[in-house]
């Protein structure tokens, strides 16, 4: 008994100054942490004004989801121009994808097109092992499919609400679960989502699209996180504004002179940029960080007078787009 009391106390000991030795490290590490986020600052900063060594794409297969037409088609361009070594195209209409690609091998690049509905989880897996037997290892995936119905809850049809979910967010998990582990395993890849300002900002009319692009926005931010620890491989969420393609055709904005449309060649270019200086969230304009800022800080109230200022509660009532 005595020399079991001795072995207990001891015991409580060493847990005392275990627990003293973690509460000084967490301690340091608390006091550290300011110093640690004004030199993650100070180095955004500079990389602002001093030109940053880019990634050159002259090694890379990059695979575009939705590629062959809108958004996708110009991405494609702009990763062929920026000389990827290989361009390779997903979609769901074969006349679209063929026409891109065309233009592509036209450039001189060497890019090829898969009929994939990423919706559809097993034609994902199936696409992927095809692409990979036929073209090789994808290094950078650029999930840029998506669709929108324009319509209000009340007014959606449910297999339509479900197609946006599918194609717009759950299509992510099954590209992304396809194509990272190779990326992984090479430790060389990055993860691209086209995602939406809408995504933090929602608006009526959307509800579908506003819904889906919202958790895109935190799968990607998830995966991002997760990928901190693992070598070679990065993450790029793109969010931009009201962007000029059929896709949201009719779409009105109450002050377009104001609040002008992106053209989509200006979000493949901004894009390919993030790509290649490993920038992981990019808002497209700048001017979106401001929206951001207000959101967290105003009230309701204040913030449904932004909605209304700016004509955001009926921009949907003319569209026309397609799905």
């Amino acid at each position: 008994m005595a020399g079991s009391g001795w072995c207990s106390s001891e015991g409580a000991s060493c847990t005392d100054q275990r627990g003293v030795s973690m509460s000084w490290r967490c301690l340091g590490r608390l006091l550290l942490l300011p110093l640690h986020m004004l030199l993650c600052v100070l180095k955004a900063a500079v990389s602002l004004v001093l030109p940053t060594r880019l990634r050159d794409l002259r090694g890379d297969t990059v695979l575009i989801t939705g590629g062959g037409r809108g958004i996708g088609r110009h991405l494609a361009r702009e990763f062929a121009k920026q000389g990827a070594k290989k361009v390779i195209l997903w979609g769901r209409t074969e006349k679209c994808l063929k026409e891109t690609a065309e233009e592509l091998r036209q450039m001189g690049s060497e890019c090829h097109y898969f009929i994939c509905d990423v919706g559809n989880r097993e034609e994902v897996y199936q696409q992927a092992k095809s692409v990979r037997e036929k073209v090789g290892d994808v290094t950078i995936l650029v999930n840029n499919a998506a669709v929108v119905h324009g319509k209000s809850l009340m007014d959606s049809d449910d297999d339509a609400l479900l197609k946006s979910q599918h194609i717009n967010t759950l299509g992510q998990f099954w590209t992304t679960k396809a194509f990272l582990p190779r990326m992984l395993e090479l430790q060389n890849g990055h993860i691209v989502c086209i995602n939406s300002v809408l995504a933090l900002s929602a608006i009526p009319g959307a509800i579908d699209y506003c819904t889906s692009k919202a958790s895109s926005f935190a799968f990607m931010e998830s995966l991002t996180l997760g990928l901190l620890d693992c070598p070679g491989v990065n993450a790029t969420t793109v969010l931009p504004f009201h962007t000029n393609t059929e896709m949201f055709q009719g779409m009105r904005i109450r002050f377009p002179n104001i609040f002008p449309p992106l053209k989509p060649e200006t979000v493949a270019r901004r894009t390919v940029e993030a790509v290649q200086k490993n920038h992981a969230l990019l808002l497209l304009p700048w001017t979106m960080h401001i929206l951001v800022i207000l959101k967290s800080i105003l009230p309701q109230s204040a913030l449904e007078e932004i909605h209304r200022f700016s004509g955001s509660y009926t921009c949907m009532n003319t569209f026309k787009g397609r799905t």
